[in-house]
């Protein structure tokens, strides 16, 4: 019986706090092939040879846009889904974003109570570790 290469992936939570507000930038993707209809972390495949944290924020580059200028710190959130590796990353500039490929549709800062409604439900648990590390980390 083939056994098929396991995929691990790699994916970003950007991160900005506004009034004492944690936002977070989701992703929509503009197929179903590419995760689904609803807004989710952006993440994607490590690639042969690459840094797991390289692969996180290139996937965060291509899928939301993200520059890596306009990250202040990136931290490790942990391993999620059995083989995806998430970080946060607090941004600089919320409005400093560039180009997004043909695989996003929309993307939006929301609230963690916002996501809980509108997010896609295998990512909520991985959502709400985001946000008791970053309430954690940043004292809030």
């Amino acid at each position: 019986m083939f056994e098929g290469k396991k995929v691990f992936r790699a994916g970003v939570i950007p991160y900005t706090i506004e009034d004492g507000t944690i936002k977070m930038l989701f992703m929509r993707p503009s197929l179903a092939m590419f995760g689904g209809d609803v807004m989710q972390i952006c993440k994607g495949k490590v690639e042969d040879g690459e840094e797991v944290q390289d692969a996180a924020l290139r996937e965060a580059s291509e899928e939301v846009g993200l520059l890596r200028q306009n990250v202040e710190k990136i931290e490790l959130l942990g391993t999620f889904m059995g083989r995806t590796t998430i970080y946060i990353a607090k941004i600089i500039d919320p409005t400093m974003f560039g180009p997004f490929s043909f695989e996003t549709s929309e993307i939006r800062w929301m609230t963690a109570s916002e996501f809980e409604l509108e997010g896609r439900e295998l990512h909520r648990p991985v959502v709400r570790a985001a946000i008791a590390q970053i309430t954690k980390s940043e004292s809030i």
